[in-house]
């Protein structure tokens, strides 16, 4: 029989699934940001804010929700300045250093100085989406992507301390917006190769499917489906799954995560 490469197709998608490559290249840089910072679920103490605010708990539930960001910037501060540090935009990184370092004496604000602190955080969050949209560099993408959750956790919670609810179902629609644009602008670098195997009239034996997806640090995926005089021989190539973990250790995958959560808490 005779095997030929029946073509190549290259693309840049945006795509969601897990998958089970058949193999992977060795993480790089962005998987040293998986520490105790990160660690935190700051997507789901923004989500328990939003139910406690919009599923009518309120009252001490709110409390618990708001504090429990509070304990979690307190605990991991460090840290989080260190990610905040790596942000490109000089702007965005002051205003988001100055807010994780403040954030842990909003309780001993004044009324009126924690609503003027609120607010700036809000412009701080709002300010930081703006800048991935401009953003062109994937690593800069990647670094804010990191810390978007901490960014938003912090100015949703300083609204509902401030008694500014009005704008929190804004924020979380921002936030949301924010993953998308991580998702869309860290997409892989994929390719598609065809291999055919013929018998000798001529006639198509088995169809080999590779595809290969390359996300920007250089991570990569790839996996592969088989037919047989037609026939699927297996379980049918997932292609989202291959991007998706081609992009395991960007921010990516954090946003991929994060989606349907908050998707699913907006009012």
């Amino acid at each position: 029989m005779v095997r030929v490469a029946a073509g190549v197709l290259a693309a840049t998608l945006g795509v969601v699934g897990v998958a089970q490559p058949a193999t992977a290249a060795p993480a790089q840089a962005p998987a040293a940001k998986a520490n105790a910072a990160m660690a935190f679920d700051w997507v789901g103490a923004v989500i328990a804010v939003a139910g406690a605010l919009y599923g009518g708990g309120g009252g001490s539930n709110l409390d618990a929700a708001v504090q429990q960001i509070i304990a979690a910037i307190e605990e991991s501060e460090a840290n989080i300045l260190n990610h905040i540090d790596a942000i490109a935009s000089a702007e965005v990184r002051a205003c988001a250093r100055a807010h994780a370092i403040e954030f842990s004496d909003i309780n001993n604000m004044s009324t009126s100085v924690r609503q003027l602190w609120a607010q700036a955080a809000t412009q701080c969050a709002a300010l930081a989406t703006a800048y991935l949209d401009a953003v062109v560099s994937k690593n800069a993408v990647d670094n804010l992507g990191h810390v978007i959750g901490e960014i938003y956790a912090i100015a949703i919670a300083a609204r509902v301390k401030a008694n500014l609810l009005n704008g929190v179902d804004l924020l979380l629609r921002d936030q949301v917006r924010s993953y998308e644009v991580v998702v869309a602008k860290l997409a892989p670098s994929c390719s598609e190769q065809r291999y055919v195997e013929y018998d000798t009239y001529g006639r198509v034996v088995t169809v080999e499917i590779h595809y290969t997806c390359v996300a920007y640090n250089g991570d990569q995926a790839t996996d592969y489906e088989l037919y047989y005089l037609g026939r699927l021989m297996g379980r049918p190539l997932d292609r989202n799954a291959v991007a998706n973990s081609a992009t395991r250790n960007t921010s990516r995958a954090v946003a991929l995560e994060a989606l349907p959560r908050l998707r699913s808490a907006l009012p």
